[in-house]
């Protein structure tokens, strides 16, 4: 288990999502989630929502029985204007296309998640246009080792971690990863946990009053290994869940949006072939 720490403030980006594949699709206010989406269902899916004037806040690409699969949400925002741009089933080599090109029209990335097709590893992300003050940086690719030394090199500079996301590729673990410069607030992040060290480490960092913002699954030697972002700041309720199969996350969202809590971020991840979830949910 790897474990970083850092004081400094953190804004959450690109977080939240729901589900669809299991023929229910849910719309609660201004927001909307899909899970377990094909390559084709997703696009048709952003097609229609994006057309019905939402933008897309969240993206998580997986694998199951070889085949690529989705978990998405979009907000309806005064925010939905602004520029922003999204692709998905990108090899390496047109992710760092696309990101070269749209960082140098101005735009930001928000979100960015790996997953394997065949051996090879795939990338859905979406940039926004920002301020051009901000000041960030974008990796992807990285080992675990390389993921360490950037951390490191990065959090020295004074950045911050905002968005976290692990795959496996061929086997090996992998990370894509987006720090911002500035902060403040008390934050904490960890990665390479297995299932009993994250919940050990949850348990722990919310007693300390810290808040879970970001979390992703993915499978090394045959394992859940987690990786996950928290801050201490906020006192509204939350709930957060993950090894969850499709059904069981499926019982979860029914039961806690149906309590009054909203989908604030939700990672699909494979363990031996079987579609796994981990999620965050606010009562705000």
């Amino acid at each position: 288990m790897n474990i970083f720490f850092k004081r400094a403030s953190w804004s959450l980006l690109a977080t939240a999502l729901l589900p669809l594949w299991c023929s229910s699709a849910f719309a609660s206010g201004a927001w909307i989630a899909r899970h377990g989406m094909t390559a084709s269902s997703y696009q048709n899916n952003f097609n229609t929502i994006v057309g019905n004037g939402y933008r897309l806040t969240d993206v998580s690409g997986y694998t199951v029985n070889g085949q690529p699969r989705f978990a998405a949400l979009w907000n309806q925002s005064s925010s939905a204007q602004s520029p922003w741009v999204a692709h998905h089933n990108m090899t390496s080599a047109q992710y760092q296309q696309k990101f070269d090109q749209y960082v140098s029209q101005g735009y930001q990335l928000i979100d960015v998640s790996g997953y394997e097709v065949n051996g090879t590893d795939r990338y859905a992300a979406f940039w926004q246009k920002r301020d051009p003050n901000t000041v960030w940086q974008a990796r992807h690719g990285m080992s675990a080792a390389q993921y360490q030394q950037t951390f490191n090199q990065l959090v020295g500079q004074g950045y911050r971690l905002v968005h976290i996301n692990g795959y496996s590729i061929g086997g090996n673990s992998r990370f894509a990863a987006i720090w911002i410069k500035g902060g403040g607030t008390p934050w904490q992040a960890r990665h390479g946990m297995s299932a009993a060290q994250y919940q050990q480490t949850f348990n722990q960092l919310v007693s300390q009053g810290y808040r879970l913002t970001d979390v992703t699954g993915y499978e090394e030697n045959g394992q859940a290994r987690y990786a996950a972002i928290w801050i201490k700041s906020g006192s509204f309720p939350w709930q957060a869940r993950h090894g969850m199969s499709a059904a069981q996350y499926q019982q979860t969202f029914d039961q806690l949006v149906g309590q009054g809590y909203r989908l604030t971020h939700v990672d699909g991840y494979t363990v031996n072939g079987q579609d796994r979830y981990a999620a965050i949910w606010w009562k705000i």
